[in-house]
């Protein structure tokens, strides 16, 4: 057997290997190690997450238009190193024009979109449903090591809520049969809440018609793409049970886009409006298209239509 990197480790002289496999139990020592740092950090997220809570309830208010900022409240730039004049010059030579509109329309949509991991998941079905998301929050809890992510909306036509919620149970040990693998916390379980969507307005849903031998038409409802189907998870976790490959494939990429929203999309949602944050991994995301996208083949489903319509 050769490593990776081509060493042949039964060529060595047993000496060798017995150095090679204590330094594998210093390893082992190292990621226990690394976990503690984990649970350290998780525990000071919670510890620290009031301050960043009392920051985003202002946001908030702003975005809503509870609150008007002040001057002084407003003294920044609109994109950061470059002068307000020329941002304004560049987008347009002209002022627009209308009465003012109520806090920051759509801002929370334009935000989501702003990430190109989440804005993948949004379909043009979905982009007047999330008009009506007023904020986005995180609770962190160490009891069980968890967060919850809560989608905030003001009443609407498309569902009874008025919160939808995502919620992770983290996993901040290294697996006893693999813990060399380990990279830091991960996700045992994901739940969304049950969307109650009012009549004729399911997203997440599509009808497809088939026709039979008998040449009539048979209808069978699919899931179709949505960003609302973050709200319905894999379900990998089973009492007593180990989850296969491609169950934890699945959990990860949801993992994914949980962490994004939660790390970066939440503490900088202004700067994915404005399009100044960062872009991440495109191979990540063109990963992750990849593997979500599901085809139907063409020879089978002779016509489709949406059961919303």
């Amino acid at each position: 057997m050769e490593s990776s990197a081509g060493v042949p480790l039964y060529d060595l002289h047993e000496s060798v290997r017995r150095r090679v496999k204590a330094l594998k139990k210093l390893q082992i020592e190292s990621i226990d190690i690394e976990a503690k740092f984990y649970e350290r950090v998780h525990q000071l997220e919670k510890e620290f997450a009031p301050q960043f809570d009392a920051l985003q309830a202002k946001r908030k208010m702003i975005v809503t238009g509870e609150k008007e900022p002040t001057d002084a409240e407003a003294d920044a730039a609109l994109i950061h190193g470059i002068p307000d004049e020329e941002v304004l010059r560049e987008a347009s030579a002209t002022t627009v024009k209308g009465d003012a509109p109520k806090g920051i329309p759509n801002f929370w949509l334009n935000v989501l979109k702003g990430s190109p991991q989440v804005g993948t998941l949004i379909q043009s079905h979905d982009e007047p449903i999330l008009k009506h998301l007023m904020d986005i929050t995180v609770s962190i809890s160490t009891d069980p090591d968890s967060y919850t992510l809560t989608f905030h909306f003001e009443p609407n036509e498309y569902f009874e809520q008025t919160e939808l919620t995502k919620f992770y149970t983290l996993q901040m040990t290294p697996r006893e049969d693999d813990p060399f693998v380990y990279e830091g916390p991960t996700v045992y379980e994901a739940k969304g809440s049950k969307i109650e969507w009012k009549k004729d307005k399911n997203v997440t849903l599509k009808a497809l018609k088939k026709k039979s031998r008998d040449g009539r038409y048979v209808t069978k409802i699919i899931k179709t793409e949505s960003f609302f189907n973050f709200f319905d998870p894999p379900v990998v976790k089973a009492s007593g049970q180990d989850i296969n490959e491609d169950e934890e494939n699945k959990l990860a990429a949801d993992f994914e886009i949980g962490q994004l929203i939660r790390d970066r999309i939440i503490p900088r949602a202004v700067l994915f409006y404005t399009g100044e944050a960062s872009l991440d991994d495109y191979d990540y995301y063109d990963e992750m298209e990849d593997e979500d996208e599901e085809d139907v083949s063409s020879d089978d489903v002779d016509d489709s239509e949406d059961i919303r319509s």
